[in-house]
């Protein structure tokens, strides 16, 4: 059997795989620029208070 892994590797190991993960995250992640707005209103608001009658 092996020898097992120093405690240093395995933490620098853990900290280089998370470092990737969130540098391909925020590499891969659209600019707030080219993001649309999610909510896009067809009609104006109105201000009266039917809209609220049920």
């Amino acid at each position: 059997m092996q020898d097992p892994l120093p405690d240093n590797t395995v933490i620098l190991i853990i900290l280089s795989t998370l470092i990737l993960v969130f540098s391909l995250i925020f590499m891969f992640r659209p600019q707030q620029s080219e993001l649309n707005p999610s909510i896009e209103w067809k009609e104006p608001l109105s201000t009266s208070s039917s809209a609220l009658e049920i």
